[in-house]
C-alpha cells in the first residue's frame, strides 16, 4: 500500500471540508449559488487526435456569501490548472464520473455580489459519449470528418444548466481549410493563426445560453426570406436538399415573427448537419444542427421537428428559465408552436388528426408525473419525458386556447415574449401574466394540467325518441370521473345524410343532462368532436398503443412495433388505426402479402379517421405493383381516386401511381 504524506492528506481533507458545505446549502436552497456574467474562452479543435484543448476565463458574482464554486463539466475534459483572480493557483476537485463537476476553493472567504475572475485550463478527446451528459449520444465531438460542440456538452467550465446566461467572447482555432459556425453578435472574420491553422472569434454582447458550434469543411447555403439570412451549412455528400431545407426555415421563422414577435438573434439564422451519433435535432442560440440522416432522407422535411426546434429560439433561447423545472414554459410551448405552424399548413381534417396525435403521445405516460414535476422525477432523455414536458404539454396550451379564445392566448404569447425576452422566467410568472391578460384568476385550470396528473374520461347515456312531426331528439346525460374538472363540452349528433347537430354541455361536476335534436335518424353520439380536452377512453387507449408501436416502426424496431400491433389488436380488432399502421409495417419489411392482408382488414374495419380508405387503397396498390401484378395495382388506385378524399396529398399519389408502377427500394418505403 502506498502512503500519503500526512500534510498532503490534511490538505485534501481541509479542501473536502470546503468544498462539500456549499452542496449541502444548495440542496436546502432552490435558488442559484452563482451568477456568471461573462466568459472568455480559446479552444482549439485537433481534429486528427480528436482532441479540444481549452482556456477559459470566467467571470461571476456569488448569488450569496461563499467560499467555493460549483461549476460543471464534461468528463472526457481534464482540468489542468484553475487560478483565482490574482493569478495564483487554486485548489479544487474534479469528478470526471458521477456528478461530472469541477468543485473549486477560492482561497477565501467572499461576500455576495463579489466580482471573482477565475481561469481555467483544460484538455481532452471529445470522441464518444462518455462523459457527457447522455450515455448513448454525443453532445460534442471533434474528428476529421467534422466537428460540433452543443451547449449542453459541458465542454466549457459551465452553470445552471438551461438558466445562467452570459456574455461571451469565444475564439476557436480550426484546421486551415475548415470553417466554424455558430451565432455572433459580431461579423465573424476568420484570421489565419499559426501553422497554417483559421481563428473564428464569436462574440455575444447580450447574456445567453453560449457555446454552441459546429466545424468542417462545410457546403453553405443563404437564403434571404422576411429580413433573415437562413445560413445552411453541410458536408459533402449532404447538400441534395440545402434549399429545400433552407426554404422551410425561412417560412417558419416568418410564421413565428408574426405570432411571437420578432426572430430574437439578429438577422441571420444557422443550420449545421452533425453525425447520426448525436440527436436527430438539437437548437442552440440562433443555431440549429440537424443530423446527416435527417438532411439525406428521401422522406418528408420532419416538419415536426424543423418548427419545434426553430421554436426554442423564441421559447428556451430568447425566454430563458429560473431552473430546469421550469422546462414546460420552452419544451411544451415550442412542440405547441409547431402545432400551430402545422395548423397553419393543413385542413382542418388534417389538424384534427394532428390533435389526435399530439393527444395520443400525451397519454402514452401521463399517469408518471405532473408536467410541472416531470422535469425534477423523470430522465429528460426518456419517452416517459418527451411524452408529458412535449406531448401533454403542447396539449396544455391548446386547452389554455380554447379556454380562453384565440385573441387572449396571442395577446399572452406575445406579451410573454416581449416581457420576458433576455431575461429568465418560470411556470408561476407564466400563470401570473396569464391572469392578467385573462382578467381572472386560472389557478383552477393549472392546478389541474400542470401541477397535477389525471384527464377526464367522458361517456353518454342517452335515449333516442321520435317526435310527432316525424323529426327525432336524443335526451341523455354526459358522465366524466375527474372531480376536479369544469368547464364546457360539446356534445355531437351524427344522423342520417351525414348531417350533425351539436349542443355544448356545462359540465360543473361529475354529470350533466343534454338534448339534441335532428332532422334525420341518429347514427353516433360523439363526445367533444374536436378535441378540446385532454381525456381518455376505450378507443384511445387502443391509439396510445398504436402510437407506441408506430415509435418503434419509425426507429426501425420492427419486432417491438410487431408486438405493439397485436396488443392493439386484441383491445379492439376492428381498429383500422391498427390494422393500417400494422400494414406500414409490413411495407417496411417488404412483406407484401402480409400488407394487402393488413390493408384489406383496415379497409374492413371502423375506418376512424376517414382517411384512412384513400391510403389503404394506395398501399394496398403499391403491394400489388412490388408483386409484380400491375393490373390489380391500378384497380387500387383507381378505387382510391373514386373516393375523391385528399387527405396528405393521396390524389397526386395517385396520379404519380397510375403514370408509373410502384417500385421498392432497399431502404425506405415509398
Amino acid at each position: 500500500m502506498r502512503f500519503l504524506n500526512y500534510a498532503i492528506v490534511t490538505t485534501i481533507a481541509v479542501l473536502m471540508a470546503v468544498l462539500s458545505q456549499p452542496a449541502t446549502a444548495r440542496a436546502q436552497d432552490e435558488g442559484p449559488d452563482i451568477d456568471v456574467i461573462n466568459y472568455r474562452i480559446d479552444a482549439e479543435l485537433i481534429p486528427d487526435s480528436h482532441t479540444l484543448t481549452g482556456h477559459a476565463v470566467v467571470d461571476f458574482k456569488p448569488v450569496k456569501q461563499t467560499q467555493s464554486a460549483v461549476f460543471e463539466m464534461n468528463g472526457s475534459l481534464t482540468v489542468a490548472a484553475v487560478k483565482g483572480p490574482d493569478g495564483k493557483p487554486l485548489q479544487f476537485i474534479q469528478d470526471k464520473v458521477n456528478e461530472l463537476n469541477l468543485k473549486i476553493n477560492l482561497g477565501q472567504l467572499y461576500q455576495a455580489g463579489s466580482d471573482i475572475v477565475l481561469t481555467v485550463d483544460y484538455q481532452g478527446q471529445l470522441a464518444t459519449p462518455e462523459g457527457g451528459p447522455i450515455s448513448d449520444k454525443r453532445l460534442a465531438y471533434i474528428g476529421p470528418e467534422g466537428s460540433y460542440l452543443f451547449y449542453a456538452a459541458r465542454w466549457f467550465p459551465f452553470h445552471g444548466y438551461a438558466a445562467d446566461r452570459a456574455t461571451s467572447d469565444i475564439t476557436l482555432t480550426v484546421p486551415g481549410s475548415w470553417s466554424v459556425v455558430g451565432h455572433s453578435d459580431v461579423p465573424v472574420v476568420p484570421v489565419t493563426a499559426p501553422n497554417g491553422k483559421r481563428a473564428f472569434k464569436f462574440v455575444e454582447t447580450k447574456p445567453v445560453l453560449i457555446g454552441s458550434f459546429a466545424a468542417g469543411q462545410f457546403i453553405n447555403r443563404k437564403l434571404r426570406s422576411g429580413g433573415i439570412d437562413v445560413d445552411v451549412n453541410v458536408l459533402p455528400g449532404s447538400d441534395s436538399r440545402l434549399e429545400e431545407y433552407a426554404k422551410e426555415i425561412a417560412l417558419i421563422i416568418q410564421f413565428y415573427d408574426q405570432k411571437f414577435g420578432t426572430y430574437p438573434f439578429g438577422d441571420k439564422f444557422e443550420v449545421a448537419e452533425v453525425d447520426n451519433e448525436t440527436l436527430e435535432s438539437y437548437s442552440g442560440t440562433g443555431i440549429l444542427f440537424l443530423s446527416h440522416r435527417l438532411l439525406v432522407s428521401e422522406r418528408d422535411l420532419p416538419i415536426e421537428a424543423l418548427a419545434r426546434n426553430v421554436a426554442f429560439q423564441w421559447w428556451g433561447q430568447a425566454v430563458g428559465l429560473r431552473r430546469f423545472d421550469d422546462e414546460w414554459i420552452s419544451q411544451g410551448l415550442a412542440e405547441y408552436s409547431s402545432v400551430l405552424y402545422r395548423e397553419s399548413q393543413e385542413s382542418s381534417t388534417e389538424f384534427q388528426n394532428t390533435l389526435s396525435e399530439v393527444l395520443e403521445y400525451a397519454l402514452a405516460f401521463e399517469q408518471d408525473a405532473s408536467v410541472g414535476r416531470a422535469p425534477a422525477q423523470l430522465n429528460d432523455q426518456s419517452p416517459a419525458y418527451r411524452s408529458i414536458v412535449f406531448y401533454k404539454g403542447a396539449y396544455v396550451y391548446h386547452m389554455l386556447r380554447t379556454t380562453i379564445g384565440d385573441d387572449k392566448f396571442f395577446q399572452l404569447l406575445k406579451t410573454w415574449y416581449s416581457t420576458y425576452k433576455g431575461k429568465n422566467a418560470s411556470i408561476d410568472d407564466f400563470e401570473d401574466l396569464t391572469n392578467k391578460v385573462v382578467g381572472k384568476s386560472m389557478r383552477g385550470f393549472f392546478a389541474l394540467w400542470v401541477d397535477s396528473t389525471g384527464v377526464p374520461e367522458f361517456r353518454a347515456d342517452y335515449t333516442i325518441l321520435r317526435t310527432k312531426q316525424g323529426k327525432f331528439v336524443v335526451r341523455g346525460t354526459l358522465r366524466q370521473n375527474l372531480d376536479a374538472f369544469r368547464g364546457p363540452v360539446e356534445v355531437e349528433l351524427e344522423s342520417e345524410g351525414g348531417h350533425e347537430n351539436k349542443t355544448t354541455v356545462e359540465l360543473d361536476g361529475t354529470s350533466a343532462d343534454f338534448e339534441i335534436f335532428a332532422e334525420g335518424a341518429p347514427q353516433d353520439v360523439v363526445i367533444d368532436p374536436n378535441n378540446r380536452y385532454m381525456r381518455t377512453s376505450d378507443a384511445l387507449r387502443v391509439s396510445v398503443v398504436v402510437r407506441r408501436a408506430i415509435e418503434h416502426l419509425n426507429r426501425e424496431e420492427y419486432p417491438q412495433a410487431e408486438d405493439d400491433f397485436k396488443e392493439a389488436l386484441k383491445l379492439s380488432p376492428r381498429s383500422s388505426w391498427a390494422w393500417y399502421n400494422r400494414g406500414r409495417l409490413y411495407i417496411e419489411e417488404r412483406n407484401w402479402s402480409k400488407a394487402v392482408d393488413a390493408f384489406s382488414e383496415t379497409l374492413n374495419g371502423d375506418l376512424r379517421p376517414t382517411w384512412l380508405e384513400v391510403w389503404s387503397y394506395i398501399y394496398r396498390g403499391n403491394a400489388y405493383d412490388a408483386n409484380g401484378q400491375r393490373d390489380r395495382a391500378v384497380t387500387e388506385y383507381k378505387k382510391a381516386q373514386e373516393t375523391g378524399n385528399d387527405y396528405n396529398g393521396a390524389q397526386k399519389a395517385v396520379e404519380k401511381y397510375l403514370g408509373a408502377a410502384y417500385k421498392p427500394s432497399r431502404t425506405e418505403s415509398s
